[in-house]
Order: C-alpha cells, then structure tokens, then sequence
C-alpha cells in the first residue's frame, strides 16, 4: 500500500508533466484574452462615460443606461430583435428540416451532394452579394418580384425596402434564404445518426412518413433543434452586415438592429459612451437568453451532462 505522502508526490510528478499541455492551450488563451475578455472589460468600463475618443473622457456612471428608457429609437431596435428572433430561427429551422429530411429519404446517393451544395451557397456566398441581390429583387418598378406581379396582371408597385412597414420583412426574407442552408447541414448532420435499424423497424411495424417524421427524427434530433435555436438567438442579435448594406437601419429606423444602432451611435452620432452601453446591454440580453434557454430546453449539442 502507498503511503499519503508518496501518492502526493506522484500526483505532483503528473502536474509537472501537464505543463506542455498548458503551454498548446496558451495561444488560444492569449487570444481569447486579448480579443474577447478585454474588449468586454473595456466597453464595460466605457460605458460609464461621455466620449467620443479616449482623450475626451467625461464620467457620467449610468447616465447613459437611464437614457435608453427615453430613447425611442431604442423601442424600434427591441421589437426588431423580438420580430427578427421569433421569425427567422423557427422558419429556418423548419425549411432546414424538410430540405434535409428530403434529401436524405428521398434523393439517391449520388445525387446528395448536388443538392447539399446548391442549398448550401448562399450560407457560403458574401453578405455584401446577397445585399445586392435582394436590393434588386425588391426594387420598385423593375424589380425581379415587380416583374412577376406584372406577369400576373397585378400592376402594383411596392417598395417593399423604402416602407417602414415592410422593410424589416424585406430583411428577414433576404436572411432566411441566406441561412436555411445552414440549418439543413446540421439537420442532415443529426439524421445521420439515426440508426437504420430503428427505421426499418419502424417502417415494419407499419409507421407512415408523418409518423416517422413526428416519432423518430424530431424526438431524435432534439439536440439539434436546441443547437440551432441558441445559435440562431445569438446570431440574430449580431445581425449587421445585411442590415447595414440593404436599408442601414432605415426608412427612419424601421428596419434598426442592434449591431447598425451601435455603430451609429458610436461612430455616426460620436456617442461612444452610449454605444459601448448598448452594447453591454444586447450583451446581457443574448447572455440571459442563453442562460434561460440552458435551464430549461438543455444546451443540444454543444454540453453533454454526464447523468444524461
């Protein structure tokens, strides 16, 4: 048997011969450091202030927090990110779903990654494209979308990203069909998981598509549908190129989300002060709604409990 003090000594000899380990982890915490904790401790710390550039700095402590219930341009950008969260996470996610569901029982092997491609390129295409692509779909009088309706006998002209009523929906059509194609790569990610076995048993037992649908892969790929929500929580609320490229937040804010209302705040209006309090703001927002969504729905498949 070993003594206390010799299995001490050998669980230090084990600490030492962990320092190479500590030494591979140290880049990536040196950059996460540099480029994650500090930014969050600076605008944290900036946030108490009144500047427009480290010179000039005026402390206000929460002056700029308390003017956000008198902003009403503040309100526009809440009900935007409400809007924009509770239409294009659950849209995605279901298109995704079906295109991944098709592809995967109903297109033969080689045809697989033909389809998985095209669904795929807009995910892969740049933000500032699909911008331009989108801007010129909606165009009022010789749009892509005016020219079908004029096809149809229906001379009507809307300008669907010049209306603050329609822009933001403009918007949220453009970012759906730029992302659905994600959503189906992890759906077909899950789906491969699933076993055949349990399939043909379910098909032998007399199950219909609906009910292999309801009873197997959504239950299955309850993970996924986890992942893609908390994903998709936090993507929304870091929505800025396609914003800021088809409307930049307008007509008079309509279409304003919270990564455009930063950066003109701080860097259009000069209010840094204000724009570094935003952003500690949607910070704690996407934070909580992680944490909430944790507690209750479970990460998916980004933490596995160890009882689960």
């Amino acid at each position: 048997m070993k003594t206390k003090v010799e299995t001490n000594k050998i669980l230090i000899k084990k600490r030492e011969y962990n320092i190479g380990g500590y030494l591979f982890l140290l880049p990536a915490f040196i950059f996460f450091t540099i480029y994650i904790v500090y930014p969050i401790f600076f605008v944290s710390w900036g946030s108490l202030f009144e500047w427009s550039n480290l010179r000039n700095m005026k402390f206000v402590g929460f002056d700029n927090f308390s003017y956000m219930f008198e902003d009403r341009t503040m309100t526009k950008v809440l009900k935007n990110s409400v809007l924009w969260i509770i239409t294009t996470v659950p849209i995605q996610a279901t298109l995704g779903f079906i295109i991944a569901y098709i592809i995967t029982e109903n297109v033969s092997t080689t045809g697989r990654s033909f389809f998985r491609t095209i669904f795929f390129l807009p995910v892969a295409t740049s933000v500032s494209v699909v911008a331009i692509v989108w801007s010129k779909m909606m165009q009022p009088y010789n749009g892509l979308f005016q020219v079908i309706m004029r096809s149809m006998n229906l001379d009507i002209s809307i300008n669907i990203l010049g209306s603050t009523n329609g822009a933001i929906f403009g918007l949220i059509a453009a970012n759906i069909w730029e992302w659905t194609g994600w959503s189906m790569v992890m759906y077909i990610a899950g789906m491969s998981q699933i076993s055949q076995s349990m399939k043909e048993a379910a098909k032998i037992d007399g199950v219909n598509q609906l009910q292999l649908i309801t009873q197997i892969y959504i239950p299955t790929l309850s993970g996924t549908h986890k992942s893609l929500l908390m994903l998709g929580i936090i993507g929304s609320l870091q929505t800025f190129a396609l914003v800021y490229a088809m409307t930049n937040g307008g007509p008079n804010h309509a279409s304003e989300m919270p990564g455009t209302y930063i950066f003109k705040s701080g860097f259009g209006n000069q209010q840094m002060g204000y724009a570094s309090a935003l952003s500690v703001l949607f910070l704690l927002f996407a934070l909580f709604l992680t944490i909430f969504q944790i507690k209750v729905l479970g990460a998916g498949n980004f933490m596995k409990r160890e009882n689960s």
